[in-house]
């Protein structure tokens, strides 16, 4: 069954075929799930928030589920999104290792993240947050949530700078719960927040990933300080403008 995981087609003949099949390919039927907020036309209406947790909650499948990735494009994703349901929806996902959240509202869920993503904990190992809104202290916070996590990814695809904004209400009290690993591998695009890595490395003991891929950063140096005892790997592209000048450092 292992040969199949990538051919859907496949792993759900294998399902229907009896009920051993069924339990060997359900697991890399349902790894992954995806819910989308953005305008769908009518016939992918199925797919937004909170959708797709609630029929595969329904089907007893979110067990299974490793990867979840939350698309958001219009609005903030905050404490607003849930409702009684929809936590108990989200609470079912109890052995996820991969969590994407698109413009998360991390000062939102400063007095409630527990509430809603504790049960994550135990298994979340990678993190990928696409235009978090928030200051540096509660971005941290936030990663701060995961106790073995080992991958992060930071993605700003918005020209907006938040900066000024943000990191001026910064909360100096605001400590995170615990100290991530962070052993494995850090994803930065679009980034130029120096100020939130300068905080990682002060609230976290030091930088530790073994491999960066960069694109569009504006802290290289300090990042490749930061790792210059754990870094294994470093991935750059020919079209980062800034390319040159990360070679040169």
């Amino acid at each position: 069954m292992v040969y199949l995981i990538y051919d859907t087609d496949s792993l759900l003949a294998c399902s229907l075929t009896c009920y051993s099949w069924y339990i060997a390919a359900v697991p890399h039927l349902h790894h992954t799930l995806t819910t989308d907020d953005r305008p769908l036309p009518s016939q992918y209406q199925r797919l937004r928030w909170p959708g797709p947790l609630r029929k595969s909650y329904d089907l007893g499948l979110l067990p299974l589920v490793k990867q979840f990735r939350i698309r958001v494009e219009e609005s903030d994703f905050g404490p607003d999104r849930f409702n009684k349901h929809t936590l108990r929806y989200f609470s079912a996902l109890t052995n996820l290792q991969e969590l994407g959240i698109d413009n998360l509202q991390t000062f939102g869920f400063v007095s409630t993240s527990r509430r809603y993503f504790e049960h994550l904990s135990p298994t979340l190992r990678f993190l990928a947050l696409k235009q978090p809104r928030g200051s540096c202290r509660q971005i941290l916070y936030f990663i701060g949530l995961f106790p073995n996590l080992q991958d992060l990814k930071l993605h700003y695809p918005n020209t907006i700078n938040y900066q000024e904004e943000q990191d001026g209400v910064d909360d100096v009290t605001l400590v995170p719960l615990s100290v991530p690993p962070l052993r494995g591998r850090l994803i930065l695009t679009c980034f130029a927040r120096e100020k939130l890595v300068r905080d990682m490395i002060d609230l976290f003991g030091g930088l530790r990933f073994h491999t960066m891929d960069l694109y569009m950063v504006n802290c290289v140096r300090l990042l490749l300080d930061g790792c210059a005892e754990t870094l294994e790997a470093l991935r750059l592209y020919p079209s980062d403008p800034y390319s040159e000048t990360y070679l040169s450092q």
